[in-house]
């Protein structure tokens, strides 16, 4: 793809963060060996001559420099749409490549200079009504300094066509045989290519980032310690819409799907009635594709001068010059001119966004070419607004100070001025000015204006800018909507994903698990049918012992379950023992999401390292905290939450504990107000064993 205005730099994929408020740290593990003849380390494939690997365990290094064994991960697909889907995974470039680094111990930087691409049943797909499950080691040893990292930063790329899903930079080369597939009612056959680049965005297909575990540096070290407990994943459609992908964790039965379980046709009716909205999504731009695809708030502008290569097979094709990255559902539809095919690349809903920036905002000058209609602006939005662009005028004057001091680049800055159309892109993306400068360079998290922080001005442009359309003014009048592909995420298609960058809080998701599994059209596959949210569960959350301080390999609970009263025929009473979750037995983790069960009451049970066996009764979900009350008073039905009658610890020889009441008595459910939601949590005291 030809993009001659390139916009700032994208979010990475997210690295899995901790689960759990509370946990101290993890400890880590992961997966597969091999070794290469290959003695140009800068040759990306083929790799031949591999012996054949006795595991798929990797050798890692613990908190204490011990060695661990550490197990794969997996991914799981399942097809239940009508079409074929052709999944494939792909890894990222590394200069530092810190899961090496957690794993060994070690500052070496072992960098990954190619993107490696893992495709299932290449060109044929999976059917529908089947499911593939790939096996993925931490990595796959290429020779002595090239690894392919499974773990750090993947993309799950699942597609309705095979179009262009492979490309001339792709380099075939040798599966690992340490990377394994399996098929339910398809075969499945890898194929592997080594790459320069990630996929193009004219393919038939929804992108979704996945990392396996975290790389941290621990409290009092100067190494980082790989802890693989965790999943972390979200859909990515912050960058673009397309189909309807559900995610869940796997070994993990009480985190519901983050995304869409969506048969495809009712996803794409909602797609094709967004853009029939006059008053919300008209004039919407579309990828230059047969089938409907919408990029997101960012990407309307980034790529609204991107061109595609002449030779792609795509549907809006001016006689002379490049097709359009982007161009609008009339000329997908045969409507435009010859010249309206180079040049129409929005309408009227993007035109309104633009206009209102326009108005609601002073720039020092010509909007003409972006500006069509002055709109009258609240004076609390236009305060928002003012208060956004001189933060990111801020963070301008940040990146020429920068140059100014050598720091970048270049003897000029790629960005020398500051002006309405850099203003849009930074602003919908939340992207710093860094060009030439680095990725990690002028974070806005380190700019300040006067009176505002980033985290003040962050929360300002999640809560009252990009969800204005839940305000009445906004929906009354849409003129005023500040970004309607929001609302077509979390209202049109009800999905608990991205709508923008930093969109984390219902986007994201880190949750224990021994891999992932998506679910394309249904929810047949996943552990868990209902869809996740925050205010349907809780993470109940145990205290550390002050004697287990700084041993943060030592675990706390050995396994969990929930029951859900009178929804068992075999256990309505929940008085079977189910304890059916694992906990990782070297590492400290101080307690387990509850994150969605079908109903209410449940019975929790969890086992503590001296097989104590802790048994509480939840009776209702918590109760919304509403924002004038304080937050040490949340939730409001707290005195009722728990059942303490049935709340008992027993011990190993199921007597009760002596020290069970006290247990239970220390009960306390609370709330935390975190970005733009509310998370519950039900704490307790220590394990009964450490109780005074």
């Amino acid at each position: 793809m030809n993009s001659p205005a390139q916009g700032p730099a994208r979010r990475p994929a997210p690295a899995a963060a901790l689960h759990l408020s509370g946990a101290l740290l993890f400890t880590l593990l992961l997966a597969a060996c091999g070794s290469s003849d290959s003695s140009d380390p800068a040759d990306p494939g083929p790799v031949v001559g591999v012996p054949p690997a006795s595991s798929s365990l990797v050798t890692c290094k613990d908190y204490e420099n011990n060695e661990v064994s550490v197990a794969p991960k997996t991914i799981t697909v399942y097809n239940n749409s009508t079409d074929t889907i052709y999944p494939v995974i792909s890894t990222s470039k590394n200069a530092k490549n810190e899961w090496i680094q957690g794993c060994f111990r070690t500052t070496e930087l072992y960098p990954t200079d190619y993107v490696y691409k893992l495709y299932v049943n290449e060109g044929e797909g999976i059917p529908p009504n089947s499911s593939v499950s790939i096996t993925l080691p931490l990595y796959s040893k290429l020779d002595e300094t090239r690894y392919i990292t499974w773990w750090n930063g993947g993309r799950v790329v699942l597609a309705d066509r095979s179009e262009r899903l492979l490309g001339k930079e792709d380099t075939a080369m040798e599966t690992p045989n340490t990377v394994s597939c399996e098929g339910h009612n398809t075969a499945c056959a890898l194929s592997t290519y080594s790459s320069s680049v990630q996929f193009p965005e004219n393919i038939y297909a929804q992108l979704s980032e996945y990392t396996f575990g975290d790389s941290i540096i621990p409290n009092g070290q100067s190494v980082r310690l790989l802890k693989p407990e965790n999943v972390g994943y979200n859909i990515s459609y912050v960058d673009h819409v397309y189909m309807p992908v559900a995610i869940g964790p796997k070994n993990n039965p009480y985190i519901g799907y983050s995304g869409s379980a969506q048969p495809l046709a009712n996803f794409r009716n909602a797609l094709t009635a967004f853009l029939a909205s006059t008053s919300v999504g008209e004039g919407w731009p579309v990828y230059n594709l047969e089938q409907l695809k919408l990029p997101g708030g960012y990407n309307i502008f980034a790529q609204r001068s991107g061109t595609l290569p002449p030779s792609d097979n795509v549907p809006v094709k001016p006689t002379n010059g490049y097709p359009p990255v982007l161009t609008v559902l009339k000329c997908i539809n045969g409507d435009c001119t010859d010249q309206q095919k180079k040049s129409l690349h929005y309408g009227e809903a993007v035109q309104r966004m633009q206009n209102l920036w326009g108005s609601c905002v002073d720039w020092n000058e010509d909007l003409s070419p972006y500006v069509t209609e002055n709109v009258a602006c609240p004076t609390d939005l236009k305060d928002q607004m003012a208060v956004v662009k001189q933060f990111f005028v801020q963070n301008h004057q940040n990146y020429l100070a920068m140059y100014s001091e050598g720091k970048c680049e270049g003897p000029t800055p790629q960005k020398p001025t500051f002006n309405y159309w850099e203003a849009m892109m930074h602003i919908y993306g939340w992207v710093p000015f860094n060009e030439g400068c680095g990725a990690d360079a002028n974070a806005l998290a380190d700019t300040k204006i006067p009176g505002w922080d980033h985290a003040k001005v962050q929360s300002m442009y999640i809560h009252e800018l990009q969800y204005n359309h839940q305000q009445t003014a906004v929906q009354i009048n849409p003129k005023l909507l500040f970004n309607p592909y929001v609302q077509l995420i979390h209202d049109d298609l009800k999905m608990n994903a991205y709508g923008f960058s930093v969109d984390d809080a219902v986007g994201f998701m880190s949750e224990l698990g021994d891999g992932l599994i998506f679910a394309v059209g249904g929810t047949e596959g996943l552990e868990n049918n209902e869809q996740f949210s925050y205010e349907d569960g809780f993470t109940l959350k145990v205290g550390v012992p002050h004697v287990k301080d700084g041993h943060p390999n030592e675990p706390l609970i050995k396994k969990y379950g929930v029951c859900v009263l009178n929804h068992d025929a075999k256990n309505l009473k929940c008085e079977a023992d189910k304890q059916d979750v694992d906990m990782p037995d070297n590492s400290q983790i101080a307690g387990f999401r509850v994150g969605t069960v079908a109903s209410y009451p449940i019975q929790v049970r969890f086992t503590d390292l001296d097989d104590n066996v802790y048994s509480l009764r939840v009776n209702t979900k918590f109760a919304p905290c509403p924002e004038d009350m304080a937050e040490s008073q949340c939730p409001i039905n707290r005195t009722g939450l728990v059942d303490k009658t049935n709340c008992v610890v027993t011990d190993s020889s199921g007597a009760k504990h002596p020290k069970s009441d006290n247990w239970c008595g220390g009960a306390d459910p609370n709330q935390k107000r975190e970005k733009q939601l509310t998370k519950n949590y039900l704490s307790f005291p220590d394990p009964v064993n450490f109780l005074p």
